[in-house]
């Protein structure tokens, strides 16, 4: 199977506020952290963490270094967290692309993480609640790269790993859920 680098988002990918009440995922340094995944998050996390051709990073900016609690929820060893990168890091993302890519090190922080870690792997799978203007033109030159959105297209409200976008998701990774 060809090896998948995977990039996570969290907050609208695997913790979305339109599922049902908020639950306590663990602690870190002694402050409760909660969040409200669907029922597909867990089985999806344990199939990506048993996928020996996938390599998944985080990616979030609301989680950061907290982004392995979701681990120690669905019971996987803990992933890389691949965001934020650092100043000097950006910089050369930033000079690499810029006459590629119109990369600002604010509003394009995600994207210039994704390029630094993406490096010359085979397949590069992103999944986000939407992307910024320079993913979906990263996408467009460099055949390796898939994204997947996780809003819905007809109803903004349904977003995250769900039923309706499950399929899709899993059959991009190659992988399937535990029966």
């Amino acid at each position: 199977m060809e090896p998948v680098l995977l990039f996570l988002d969290i907050d609208g990918v695997v913790n979305t506020s339109v599922n049902s009440r908020s639950q306590l995922l663990g602690t870190y340094q002694g402050r409760d952290l909660y969040g409200s995944p669907s029922s597909m998050v867990k089985p999806f996390l344990s199939a990506v963490d048993r996928a020996k051709h996938i390599k998944p990073i985080w990616m979030s900016s609301g989680w950061r270094e907290h982004s392995n609690v979701w681990n120690r929820w669905a019971g996987i060893a803990p992933w890389t967290v691949g965001y934020p990168i650092s100043f000097e890091k950006g910089r050369y993302i930033t000079g690499k692309y810029g006459k590629q890519l119109t990369l600002d090190e604010l509003e394009d922080g995600k994207t210039i993480s994704v390029l630094y870690h993406a490096g010359n792997a085979s397949k590069i799978i992103w999944i986000e609640d939407g992307f910024p203007e320079s993913a979906l033109t990263w996408a467009k030159f460099d055949t390796r790269v898939h994204l997947i959105n996780t809003i819905h297209p007809s109803d903004p409200l349904s977003l995250g790993i769900q039923s309706w976008n499950i399929d899709s998701i899993l059959n991009a990774l190659g992988i399937a859920l535990a029966d």
